[in-house]
């Protein structure tokens, strides 16, 4: 398996959103917005380079409340989010994300939006990942799953300079294509989240709240209904 991509970050650019234009798919919304931003191209796949991070929240088997993990984008489309973390369960369960675009106050004639979208996750091969999703990223899950013998908790660094010369292997191992897939299935878990309901906010003289709801049995976007800011 190896990775090849001419998509290449160039840096952020300013958006102001339209809100009077918004996509009748708020998922189609947020990867225009993102293309537009310079942070993903047109399909949706994450620019290599670029800074495209979330909070995401979910439930943990361990504790009693929500687990909070900041994640990368690998890719928006209507389909779904999608990103990719190190496999340490083969659950599903509902998660809860969000994501700010744009920064508050934004620079005049630019918008700051921020994306909440809730849902259930299903599983991606995780060899689709490879096209957009970091060396580095890929490497360091491997590496951790290759000492840890894929062991599900975070376990302590007893040797710091061990664990960068596996990265090191590994990430070469990924580049010329010789990781075998199956290694890729059980130690990365690469996931798309299929939102039940979507909230987007955007800034101006007041905060413009949108929300959409999907209909599972159609699979189609309620019409997205503006909500007071607060």
């Amino acid at each position: 398996l190896s990775s090849s991509s001419s998509r290449v970050f160039q840096g952020l650019k300013g958006y102001k959103t339209d809100i009077s234009a918004l996509e009748p798919n708020p998922l189609l919304e947020l990867q225009k917005s993102s293309a537009l931003r310079g942070i993903a191209d047109g399909e949706g796949y994450r620019l290599s380079g670029a800074p495209w991070a979330f909070s995401l929240a979910e439930l943990d088997d361990k504790r009693s409340f929500p687990v909070v993990r900041t994640i990368g984008f690998q890719r928006i489309s209507e389909a779904g989010l999608d990103w990719l973390t190190r496999r340490k369960s083969q659950a599903v369960k509902p998660v809860a994300l969000c994501y700010t675009a744009g920064v508050y106050p934004p620079p005049p004639g630019e918008s700051c939006e921020q994306w909440r979208a809730e849902g259930s996750l299903v599983e991606l091969p995780v060899a689709e990942a490879l096209k957009t999703a970091p060396m580095g990223s890929f490497a360091q899950i491997l590496a951790v799953g290759r000492i840890s013998a894929n062991s599900i908790d975070r376990l302590e660094m007893n040797d710091r300079e061990r664990f960068l010369e596996e990265v090191a292997k590994v990430k070469v191992e990924l580049e010329s294509g010789k990781v075998d897939t199956n290694e890729l299935e059980s130690s990365v878990r690469f996931v798309r989240l299929v939102p039940d309901r979507i909230e987007l906010l955007v800034s101006g003289n007041i905060w413009e709240r949108f929300e959409w709801t999907r209909d599972h049995t159609e699979g189609k976007w309620s019409t997205g209904v503006q909500l007071l800011p607060y």
